[in-house]
């Protein structure tokens, strides 16, 4: 919503517009992906002005501190995804990016091994994130500790691996309606249904045979097709290796995703007996 050609980048107050005409979506003219502009939301009192429902950030420990007060707060809701695959992603992807800021078209004659041993490696990104560090501070275990805890209080855990159940868990907390024409649409359109299929991806809680789902998005928005290694290769040793704190907090989420499930099974229980009533 803060791009110029929208014309309403240097307005002094919370503009909401629909960028897209007939699209049925708005936004705001603030880019809270980036630190500048989340200053400059903090600024506006975008978060006190209770114009949105979802506030998009690359910069959660930022967000979290200049955004949001004792009268004003949130939840994260964040899709986790595992170190070692999203390190590699990142890998290939920086290779061929020419369009990024970030494009290491050096990369391109390295393997993965002599990646992994550069010097300069980005290690523990979750972790640095998380706590607010940047790339180059050092992180240490008082580091991870923080870093859990802020997910534990904060956070409705999703992982990349569990789409559909994590966007299923999302909806409940939200208060999205699946079956809607329009989340059937958008589930659709980033491939959590297939075209033809008329049952919703996301089931209520004790339909079925009651296992979870593992589907995944079938078709994935700026996808970047690359090998991928499992625990014992080579490469997922040498990556592991690298992002030391970021493996252990991974596995703490993991076994936060199993333990919010039961939570978040009762806000979709008690909506539903709210409208039996």
């Amino acid at each position: 919503g803060a791009d110029p050609r929208f014309g309403h980048d240097q307005e002094n107050e919370i503009v909401v517009f629909e960028p897209h005409e007939g699209k049925d979506w708005k936004v705001v003219n603030v880019d809270t992906t980036i630190k500048p502009g989340i200053l400059r939301a903090k600024e506006l009192g975008l978060v006190q002005s209770h114009t949105t429902d979802l506030i998009f950030t690359m910069e959660p420990a930022f967000a979290g501190e200049q955004l949001y007060d004792e009268d004003n707060k949130g939840r994260f809701l964040a899709l986790f995804r595992h170190p070692v695959d999203r390190a590699a992603s990142m890998f290939f992807y920086l290779q061929k990016a020419t369009w990024e800021k970030t494009y290491r078209p050096e990369w391109a004659d390295m393997t993965v091994m002599e990646w992994a041993n550069l010097k300069n490696f980005e290690s523990d990104y979750m972790v640095r994130k998380l706590v607010g560090k940047k790339f180059g501070d050092s992180v240490d275990e008082m580091d991870l500790i923080i870093a859990k805890e802020l997910v534990r209080q904060r956070f409705i855990v999703g992982l990349m691996d569990e789409m559909v159940e994590s966007i299923r868990r999302f909806n409940i907390v939200l208060g999205v309606d699946e079956s809607s024409d329009r989340s059937q649409q958008c589930m659709e359109d980033f491939g959590l249904i297939a075209p033809e299929d008329v049952t919703p991806a996301i089931s209520a809680v004790g339909e079925g045979s009651g296992e979870e789902s593992t589907t995944h998005a079938t078709d994935k928005k700026n996808s970047n097709k690359h090998p991928k290694f499992v625990q014992g290769d080579p490469e997922f040793n040498a990556i592991a290796a690298r992002n030391p704190l970021d493996m252990v907090l991974y596995s703490y989420i993991l076994q936060l995703f199993e333990d919010q499930k039961l939570i978040i099974d009762s806000y979709f229980l008690d909506a539903e007996d709210e409208e039996d009533e």
